[in-house]
């Protein structure tokens, strides 16, 4: 891995920063999320008033931060969320975020206390020689006593939502994260004129981008998803993944020659093998495909999905529609009860 992967590139803070608090309201957990090095990167939802204290205090600030780095480490490490004391003998989790079998962050979720053998955790850090950890925990430690407090199966079971959670999350942001870049660089081919000679050396520069970035992303990763296709004919895998990437455009077999270096001809000849008939019909198929999965999904009107799939016309995206399914969107929305 060439450089370490941006968790916060892939995930929109502000929406799970809203979820965040609303599942640490729901739990009673003070919920944060960290990067590989244990630095925040989100508010902290629900902080008890103790800790609060602790993680604002300008010496002590630093040990709540090697709690968090090491608690992701571990979890790291075995595999699994890992449940554990502080430095002050409070009980956090981490639920380590993976990609690429890389550690690029964790959830931390706790201060909380057990209802029994809370000895029985590990502490991650171990400060009990420290006269200044003694005394701030003295002075606040009626904070301390009305901490909520969990039996232990109980913080495994909510650990493990967290797990389910944060892979879902994460999962579905990469994919949002390698889709949005590829229509970004895609559309840029799509909306080039036909008729250019040459192309420019930023162009050049971009098709090798999109080229080599498609291959990358879905083929040589295998990063399926519901939806993108798999070809059988490896050749074939950029085009087809940029045809998916680029919903709301049309490109047409000059534009995909380019993206695997053959020519329209030989393509359309592999593209037909590959789906045992024209590749023009594969595509307007396709595209109602696409309009029957947003006619179903959300509440988009007949216009708005006409226009997001890049037809010129919501008459000739009803027209198209009719011909494949046999109905028009409002009566195939209607029978499947959206």
């Amino acid at each position: 891995m060439a450089e370490r992967f941006d968790i916060e590139r892939v995930l929109d803070l502000k929406k799970w920063e809203a979820l965040q608090e609303k599942i640490a309201v729901a739990t009673d957990l003070a919920i944060i999320l960290v990067d590989y090095r244990g630095k925040p990167i989100t508010r902290h939802s629900q902080v008890k008033p103790f800790c609060q204290l602790a993680r604002e205090h300008p010496e002590l600030s630093v040990y709540c931060e090697k709690c968090d780095a090491r608690g992701g480490v571990e979890a790291v490490r075995t595999g699994k969320p890992f449940i554990y004391r502080c430095h002050f003998d409070i009980i956090d989790m981490a639920i380590p975020i993976m990609v690429d079998n890389h550690y690029v962050g964790a959830i931390m979720a706790g201060e909380i206390m057990t209802t029994a053998h809370q000895d029985q955790l590990e502490q991650v850090l171990n400060l009990s020689d420290r006269e200044d950890i003694h005394r701030f925990k003295a002075q606040h430690q009626k904070l301390i006593d009305a901490y909520p407090r969990f039996s232990l199966t109980k913080l495994t079971e909510m650990a493990a939502m967290l797990e389910q959670l944060s892979e879902y999350i994460v999962t579905e942001a990469i994919k949002k994260d390698y889709l949005v870049k590829a229509y970004k660089q895609t559309l840029r081919i799509a909306k080039r004129d036909p008729s250019e000679a040459a192309f420019s050396a930023e162009d050049t520069a971009d098709l090798e981008f999109v080229r080599e970035d498609l291959r990358q992303s879905l083929l040589e990763k295998r990063l399926t998803t519901a939806g993108v296709y798999q070809t059988k004919n490896r050749t074939l895998q950029p085009a087809v993944d940029a045809v998916f990437a680029n919903k709301a455009a049309h490109l047409d077999l000059a534009q995909l020659a380019e993206l695997v270096n053959l020519s329209p001809t030989y393509l359309s000849r592999l593209l037909r093998e590959e789906f045992g008939e024209p590749f023009s019909q594969i595509y307007a198929k396709l595209k109602i495909h696409w309009a029957e999965e947003l006619l179903s999904s959300t509440d988009l009107s007949v216009a708005e999905i006409s226009d997001s799939l890049g037809y010129l016309e919501p008459s000739y995206f009803i027209r198209s529609f009719k011909k494949i399914t046999g109905t028009t969107p409002l009566k195939w929305r209607q029978g499947t009860g959206k």
